[in-house]
């Protein structure tokens, strides 16, 4: 099949040239190598005055289509859901997007792409608006990690042991952990998140200490269904090196990335990235409060997920558990 191409200047120019010689539409289509109805319609959108094609003049009637204002510009109540969800949710725009075109039919969904265009364009790149995205950056881009230390822990199992089935995010109860550091690395959390659904649950540390780390991923992980405790993934910190207490307690059998490859357990990591907007690197997070804290997690828990058919995580994680609520 021919991909469609727009009429360019050269081609109005000759469409124009026979026009003036009285060459009917199927006879100018033959000689330009087109069809009658792109013909036909190159001259009814095109034509000024009424009967006349005069080839500069179409050429700028098409410019001006095409420097049409964004919807976001002047659908203003889109504009407001847009603003609201990126500065006080901190969803991002493919989260925004999805929302808006499979979870409700009130407003007109936008692509993407055109809210990150329009973020990065005129009074909002001015407004820098571009600080509320996931990476929070004047340009669209990556930027490259440091390398972190390795760290030797007791009877580690390497993830190339891990059952091969956990590769796959649709088996559910499987989970990722990492720490989150602030302060200059003198405050920590933990974070798990379960792999299939992006549940993720978190606790504020006393210390970077193995056994505190161990404590407190006991301590909010003995309240799941058994069904939603079977892996859990670690990187080679020394805050996991008392992983095998955990495994006793949960009944969760422990693996360790490769040294340097935290892509390994890359849903931890760009939840971390996700938790950040809240929970900046220089946030005091000893001063908040556990209502604070907790609500921080559930905003995280609560915004719809591509991957996941636009279900939230904490949709997602409860319909695996097939109707059954966490364990009290």
């Amino acid at each position: 099949m021919k991909r469609y191409r727009q009429i360019g200047y050269e081609e109005r120019l000759k469409l124009a040239e026979l026009r003036e010689k009285c060459y009917s539409i199927g006879q100018i289509a033959i000689a330009l190598g087109r069809s009658k109805s792109t013909i036909s319609r190159e001259v009814r959108r095109n034509q000024a005055p009424p009967g006349q094609y005069w080839p500069d003049t179409a050429q700028r009637l098409r410019m001006n289509r095409c420097q049409r204002p964004c919807l976001l510009d002047t659908h203003e109540p889109l504009q407001e859901f847009v603003l609201t969800k990126l500065q006080c949710h901190y969803w991002t725009p493919e989260q925004i997007a999805g929302w808006l075109r499979f979870r409700q039919t009130e407003l007109p969904s936008v692509s993407h792409e055109t809210i990150y265009a329009w973020l990065y364009k005129g009074q909002q790149k001015k407004e820098k608006l571009w600080k509320f995205l996931p990476r929070h950056k004047a340009k669209r881009g990556l930027r490259k990690c440091a390398k972190g230390k390795v760290s030797r822990i007791p009877n580690r199992v390497s993830i190339h042991e891990r059952p091969k089935d956990v590769e796959n995010k649709e088996n559910f109860g499987h989970w990722e952990a990492d720490l989150v550091s602030f302060r200059k690395n003198s405050q920590h959390i933990v974070v798990a998140r379960e792999r299939a659904t992006m549940f993720t649950l978190s606790s504020r540390l006393p210390s970077k200490k193995a056994l505190d780390t161990a404590g407190r991923l006991i301590g909010f992980m003995e309240e799941l269904s058994p069904t939603a405790r079977k892996t859990i993934t670690y990187d080679n910190g020394g805050e996991f090196s008392a992983h095998e207490s955990v495994s006793q307690a949960l009944g969760m059998k422990a693996f360790f990335c490769d040294p340097y490859s935290s892509w390994q357990k890359g849903g931890v990591e760009n939840t971390n990235g996700r938790l950040r907007r809240d929970m900046p690197r220089y946030m005091d997070i000893h001063k908040m409060t556990q209502e604070e804290f907790d609500e921080n997690i559930l905003n995280y828990n609560t915004t719809p997920r591509k991957s996941l058919g636009w279900l939230t995580p904490l949709e997602a994680f409860q319909k695996n558990l097939q109707g059954g609520a966490l364990q009290t």
